[in-house]
């Protein structure tokens, strides 16, 4: 696939992973648009990336997503690559967390890096389908392979995102040969979401990086740095890609 030329919305698209992404799409000549929750996000990196269009979105508005994909309609003149980035982790003790705390993060977890995601992609497929070549790029995680036990619903709306990814690219490949789906899994990155984590992160560069290289090869699932690892330890041995990750 090519990776330039492109007419690209990113959610999530103001710090991180998306940030980045947003930042490396439009160094290779392609129209950018990101959105993000925060006004003040969308400013910063507007500024770090002159010609950048920006939406004020929240993935887990019905109301908000219509909205998005109207504005890209004007602005860009339709949407040849989705990316699906925007994404939300809360590490609860579900034995002992307050229940109405909990239920509170999962209709967020849920609402933002699952549903959102699904209900976007069904929205902009009209304009997706309407290119000669188009893309939607879901951001999953390497824990849809191996869930950690710290952040259960998390892994969980990850995994979906990966399952997705798959069965839609099986519904295209009949049904609209053009538009292509891609799953990137990265390995902890160095986000605003990891912050207080320990261990050795991924730059979010080279996320970006690594994805734009694989979309480029049609490698439609693409797996960074050390998730390539854990994913042929879990097809090896299931209980060893476990323990690699369980304490993350």
């Amino acid at each position: 696939m090519r990776i330039t030329g492109h007419k690209v919305v990113i959610t999530g698209g103001s710090t991180g992973i998306g940030f980045a992404l947003a930042k490396s799409f439009y160094e290779r000549g392609n129209q950018v648009l990101i959105a993000a929750r925060r006004a003040e996000a969308l400013e910063g990196a507007a500024g770090q990336i002159p010609g950048v269009f920006t939406a004020k979105c929240d993935v887990a508005s019905d109301g908000d997503l219509r909205r998005l994909v109207r504005l890209a309609h004007e602005t860009l003149g339709g949407i040849s690559v989705l990316v699906n980035n925007a994404g939300i982790q809360c590490n609860d003790d579900y034995p002992n967390a307050p229940a109405k705390t909990v239920l509170e993060h999962v209709d967020q977890e849920v609402g933002i890096n699952f549903a959102g995601l699904v209900k976007l992609t069904v929205l902009c497929m009209p304009l997706l389908r309407n290119q000669e070549q188009a893309a939607v790029v879901n951001i999953s995680s390497l824990l849809a392979i191996a869930p950690k036990q710290s952040a259960p619903v998390y892994c969980a709306t990850k995994a979906a995102v990966h399952s997705f990814s798959k069965a839609l690219r099986w519904q295209l490949e009949d049904t609209a040969p053009s538009v292509r789906v891609f799953d990137v899994l990265p390995p902890l990155v160095d986000t605003a979401m990891t912050r207080e984590r320990k261990g050795s992160k991924m730059p979010p560069a080279s996320v970006a990086e690594a994805t734009l290289q694989g979309m480029a090869r049609d490698r439609f699932e693409i797996l960074v740095g050390a998730s390539k690892k854990v994913a042929r330890a879990h097809r090896i041995h299931p209980g060893l890609a476990d323990r690699m990750v369980r304490r993350r």
